[in-house]
């Protein structure tokens, strides 16, 4: 039987280090990326297929050394997925983003840009649905802390404005409240949702393959004996 729930610490410690390794390209995702990444495509106006936004995480298209590895590894991001979406509709109030942390003084501080920079990504696979929402001014509210920390423009405006840097771990304790208040104005406009957790994609098999070998399904990890 194939595992399911939420990712253990174990596990969730493989999938980082794979992302983080010489298996990916330059631009993979880490773990804490992926967690942004993955709850904006949770929350966003559309669902998306996982052929458009799986070969996002790896940085571009994947070699992998064997089927049984991208099987396991597209498990483990399917499930976070899934953990991601039925925490949100189950338990919303306590929702916390997966973060880093830094030592300074004693003190842990979080980071937020990976996770930032994650969402960000994950609203530019599907920037007509989420324009409605950038161009109202509730909107700019709702993203404020996402943009500033996941974008260059943000980015800037932090180096130039040392008064927002200096509220960085509000921005940080501020993104659950995000998400929330971001996923209330979405879910009515979203056009499908997922009902059945499932831990394989869903593809036809002349679709292409999800785990971003730039196969198809059939040719790929849908087929019976494959390596690639």
């Amino acid at each position: 039987m194939e595992p399911t729930g939420p990712l253990t610490d174990e596990e969730l410690e493989e999938l980082d280090q794979f992302l983080l390794s010489d298996a990916t390209n330059e631009e993979a995702m880490d773990i804490s990326m992926l967690d942004g990444f993955l709850t904006a495509l949770a929350i966003g106006p559309n669902s998306l297929p996982p052929s458009q936004w799986m070969p996002v995480i790896w940085g571009g298209p994947m070699t992998w050394e064997s089927k049984a590895q991208a099987e396991r590894i597209m498990g483990y991001v399917f499930r976070h997925a899934n953990d991601i979406l039925f925490y949100l509709r189950e338990d919303p109030e306590t929702f916390e983003p997966l973060l880093y942390e830094r030592e300074h003084e004693g003190k842990k501080i979080p980071i937020i840009d990976e996770w930032c920079t994650g969402f960000v990504k994950g609203m530019a696979l599907d920037e007509p649905g989420w324009r409605p929402l950038m161009e109202t001014e509730e909107g700019d509210d709702m993203l404020f802390p996402i943009m500033l920390y996941g974008t260059e423009a943000g980015w800037d405006q932090l180096r130039d404005n040392p008064t927002l840097e200096d509220r960085h771990e509000e921005f940080a304790a501020s993104l659950g409240d995000c998400v929330m208040a971001i996923m209330e104005w979405c879910l009515p406009v979203r056009k499908s949702k997922s009902t059945v957790r499932r831990e394989e994609p869903k593809v036809g098999r002349n679709e292409p393959c999800p785990c971003g070998s730039g196969k198809k399904f059939k040719q790929c990890c849908g087929g019976q004996k494959v390596l690639h």
